[in-house]
């Protein structure tokens, strides 16, 4: 599912409107509503909903559906809709409509076969008698309340049914009726497009287009991943009948449609002739668009029964012209899919060879589809055609790239041409984000072939190593990157610098901070380019980090920006890493703002690099830096790409992170159930790597404390601890919940012990949201033991330092931390007010779990709780003058105007007069509202000058909830 509410607009809902316009249109009389459209766009639906919402206004709803196998039996449509109800009918009703009417139908309608007492005769053979009958029936059965007759499917209405319909139209009964009928487009609908040019009764006629992707996305809210559902949308072309058998499915690839399309798609071929489903079947060889002149060569007809056979399909709806003269186009690409896969495979063989010869001299692209299907090894022609056309394919398809470098390779019997292949499905894979593949790949051109290349071989171990780092085999990395050290000259600084920083990369995913530290400082020592060493400067900082030696790692951190500054965008393709380790070391050091910038030099750039490996823990890094700047909105979209990428390349190394980071999102969503699964997902996905593994089950145990689902006992929480977190603010996080853990079992000496440990960290690492743990895991102590003057002042100095981090959800979350404090020590008014503020800035970031809790504290407080946000704070400075923002702080700070004039040498008079100043430039009427407006300005804003105004605003915004980073 996406990691944010599901924000896609309502199917239909425009079309719905227009047909409930039929009670107004009505009165007290007829009226109709006609529905066509193609098989699954949504007819039935929209019928049953007006009917409901009839039903409910009090009419009799009454139901009838066409059969195919029932249309030559008279008035079937009409006897499906109405001989139920009659046969529980009491007479009483039918008695009024005379023994003559109640003959004539009797002969139509079963359930009242007993009650023809005239001599039998055939209802076909006096329609008239019979209509004249059912328009009595139902002008009974719409008295009093009215009648909604709801005809489905009426394609297959027999010639009777539409007969009296038709009747009904032109001769409007008495009461109340509407007639709500469907069909489905195509060669049986031409009597019915008659129908509503025979009357001149009120009505409305809606012919159902293709959803909107807006509205189609509402069905694939269980369908995870962007790609995937792009792709669906793509496929169905707002069919929403399509759209709800896929997202069924999971939305992964269609190589096996559903049962519910198939069987669809299987009546609509039922009805064609012969020659028009063999052409079908051509068209569906050749593509999703195709000339009716390729489809004439793989079919084998004559152009004249070519373009018969085509304008039957036209006509079924199935195909459509397009803007190229003799070209046409499946109706929707699921169609030409689903014709596909209906077909022998003796047929789809013969005819992508029939056009692969056709297409002899074409572009090596359009001939690759076919010869791929068909060709058999030894075929070098068709290798090297396939070779051409993947590399002409790679910036735009390299999923299909990749495929056809595998079928060339093959093909291919000459050594050299089968290794450049295997390089070419390796490069191709990677940029399509299939991971393993492109390990697989480049591993076998590693082992088979490690020598034929020796120019490229540095190249290779690069792409290899980054793949098996992504994919958590980076014990194997190790082992060749030593092995290569051991052989590479020491005068080549490229090839030493390069190697030394793939082994440093493998060292901090295995968690050898020394190694890291070793071979960063190695690699740093001999990179002689500005991306080399930008990438060397990063390992360095990550490896001090962690261990917390924090001097070296800001000089790390300042040196990876002073070379970075030198790349310039055309060389970021070809050195990724470069730019992505120094995003991490921004990340875990606070630098948020910083970490963005540099993936979306990556994400933004024109052309992707040729192997867009690091796609997913680019996407990562950016949702950690979103979500901590207080975006939650934009971290799930993110964050969910990240995930698609990373389990269709099973990117081990990026997955657990990107679905607990996802877990934390459900979290601030309120959505319990999700973070926990989300969580155990996370932990299931490290596999067998214990040290990954052990990292997750902390952050994930973390996430299940917050929503619940586990008792925070101390043993588990310390248990827990098998391996140290990787930097100095997930120590400090889990430090906090541990002392949590303590005072929940009213261990107060072990939650003091902990709270001193966090604060230890932030003493050696400087780090603000290290420093904000640590008070907050101080404040809770002192809260435990009722210090609420000390718990008011950690959590608000913790407050403090989150703002002053950007990490507004942060500050917020000790802000509810300071309100029970001041609440315990008596001071009500107070705790209210900073409620009040967290309150707005929950809202204002998306946190609706927090949002909720801050709800309930004011309420428990005896105080309203306020309807959004208080509109006078804007995001930009106050407009008070350094006076009058004086004299605002103290009226926050809860001092009379006789105590502010006594402050600030001031008369009382003046004191009242700047405060009406200042509540006609904030719009407001209250003390209290001037006290919420400081204090939400203090938490937004917090730097401050001498005179005690926000100063100019350049803190920068930062996190909403990190634990990893």
């Amino acid at each position: 599912m996406p990691f944010i509410d599901n924000t896609a607009a309502t199917p239909r809902r425009r079309e719905l409107d227009q047909l409930r316009t039929v009670f107004d249109l009505a009165g007290s009389g007829t009226a109709w509503a006609f529905v066509r459209g193609d098989p699954g766009t949504g007819k039935t639906w929209l019928l049953n909903a007006v009917a409901e919402e009839a039903a409910g206004e009090g009419f009799l709803v009454l139901r009838g559906r066409g059969s195919e196998y029932e249309r030559h039996v008279p008035f079937s449509l009409l006897v499906h809709a109405l001989d139920d109800y009659l046969d529980g009918l009491g007479g009483d009703l039918l008695a009024g409509l005379g023994d003559n009417r109640v003959a004539d139908l009797a002969r139509v309608f079963p359930s009242l076969s007993g009650r023809d007492q005239t001599c039998p005769q055939a209802a076909q053979d006096n329609n008239y008698r019979a209509h004249r009958a059912m328009r009595a029936l139902v002008e009974r059965l719409a008295e009093p309340s009215g009648l909604v007759l709801v005809l489905d499917d009426l394609q297959w209405a027999d010639r009777e049914s539409v007969a009296f319909l038709a009747h009904l139209l032109e001769r409007q009964p008495k009461g109340r009726l509407l007639l709500l009928a469907a069909w489905r487009s195509g060669p049986c609908e031409g009597p019915l497009v008659g129908l509503c040019l025979c009357t001149e009764q009120p009505g409305v006629a809606v012919e159902l287009e293709p959803l909107p992707d807006r509205e189609a996305e509402a069905f694939l809210t269980s369908v995870r991943g962007p790609r995937r559902r792009a792709e669906l949308l793509r496929l169905c072309g707002g069919n929403p009948c399509y759209l709800r058998a896929l997202a069924e499915q999971g939305g992964r690839p269609v190589d096996r449609l559903p049962d519910r399309i198939v069987t669809v798609l299987r009546w609509e071929l039922g009805r064609l002739s012969e020659p028009a489903r063999h052409l079908l079947t051509s068209a569906a060889i050749v593509g999703e668009t195709f000339h009716l002149e390729l489809v004439r060569a793989v079919n084998g007809t004559t152009d004249e029964q070519t373009l018969l056979a085509a304008d039957e399909l036209v006509s079924s709806g199935l195909i459509r012209e397009t803007d190229v003269p003799r070209e046409f186009a499946f109706r929707q690409p699921i169609v030409r899919h689903g014709v596909y896969q209906l077909a022998s495979p003796g047929r789809r063989v013969s005819g992508h060879r029939r056009a692969a010869e056709a297409l002899r001299g074409a572009p090596a692209r359009r001939r690759a589809v076919h010869l791929a299907a068909f060709a058999t090894p030894p075929d070098p022609e068709a290798a090297a055609t396939l070779t051409e056309a993947a590399r002409e394919t790679m910036d735009v398809d390299p999923a299909r790239a990749a495929e056809w470098f595998r079928t060339a390779r093959a093909l291919e019997r000459d050594p050299v041409a089968r290794h450049e292949a295997l390089l070419g499905q390796g490069d191709a894979a990677a940029a399509a984000g299939l991971l393993q593949q492109a390990r697989a790949a480049y591993d076998r051109a590693w082992s088979h072939e490690p020598g034929r290349r020796p120019d490229g071989r540095l190249e290779l171990a690069r792409q290899l190593a980054m793949v098996e780092l992504l994919t958590g085999h980076h014990t194997r990395t190790r082992e060749r990157v030593r092995a290569l050290r051991a052989e590479a000259d020491s005068a080549d600084t490229e090839a030493v610098a390069l190697l030394s920083a793939l082994g440093a990369c493998a060292a901090a995913q295995a968690g050898d901070s020394a190694e890291l530290l070793r071979l960063a400082a190695e690699s740093l020592q001999h990179a002689r380019t500005p991306p080399a060493r930008a990438l060397a400067n990063g390992l360095v900082g990550l490896g001090q980090l962690q261990q917390h030696a924090m001097n070296q790692a800001l000089a790390a951190r300042v040196a990876a920006r002073r070379e970075l500054a030198l790349v310039c965008d055309r060389e970021l393709p070809a050195h990724p890493e470069a730019l992505l380790v120094p995003a991490l070391l921004e990340l875990l050091m606070g630098g948020y703002a910083e970490a963005i910038v540099l993936v979306d030099r990556l994400l933004s750039h024109r052309r992707p690099a040729p192997a867009a490996w690091w796609r997913a823990p680019a996407l990562w890094i950016a949702a950690r830096a979103r979500l901590a700047l207080g975006e939650p909105a934009e971290a799930a979209e993110l964050v969910e790409a990240a995930v698609e990428l990373a389990e269709d390349g099973q990117a081990r190394a990026v997955l657990p992170w990107a679905l607990l980071t996802a877990a934390e999102l459900r979290t601030l969503a309120d959505d319990d159930d999700g973070a926990v699964r989300l969580a155990l997902e996370a932990v299931a996905a490290t596999g067998d790597d214990d040290t990954s593994r052990a990292l997750a089950e902390q952050w994930a145990t973390t996430v299940r404390i917050d929503v619940g689902d586990v008792v925070a006992d101390l043993e588990t929480v310390v248990a827990l601890r098998r391996v140290a977190p990787v930097d100095p603010v997930s120590d400090g996080a889990w430090r906090c919940c541990a002392a949590a853990a303590a005072l929940g079992e009213n261990r107060f000496d072990e939650a003091d012990e902990q709270a001193r440990a966090a604060e230890d960290v932030a003493r050696a690492t400087g780090l603000p949201m290290a420093t904000v743990h640590a008070r907050r895991a101080r404040a809770m102590v002192h809260l435990a033991r009722r210090e609420a003057a000390a718990a008011a002042e950690c959590a608000r100095a913790a407050a403090r330092s989150a703002a002053a981090a950007g990490a507004r959800v942060e500050a917020a979350r000790d802000m509810l931390t300071e309100a029970a404090a001041l609440a315990l020590g008596g001071n009500r008014a107070g705790a209210a007010t900073v409620l009040r503020v967290a309150l707005d800035e929950f809202r204002d970031c998306g946190a609706v779990r927090y949002e909720r809790e801050a709800a309930r504290e004011l309420r428990r407080l005896g105080r309203r709780t306020p309807l959004g946000p208080v509109p006078t704070v804007a995001d930009q400075r106050l407009p008070l003058s350094d006076r009058e923002w004086q004299i605002a702080e103290l009226v926050a700070a809860g001092r009379t105007n006789r105590q502010i004039a006594a402050t600030l040498l001031l008369s009382a008079k003046t004191v009242e007069t700047h405060l009406t100043r200042i509540f006609g430039k904030l719009g407001i009427t209250s003390r209290a509202l001037l006290a919420r407006a400081v204090e939400r300005e203090r938490i937004r804003r917090p730097a401050t000058r001498a005179t005690g105004r926000p100063d100019a605003w350049s803190a920068p915004r930062t996190p909403a909830r990190r634990r990893a980073g």
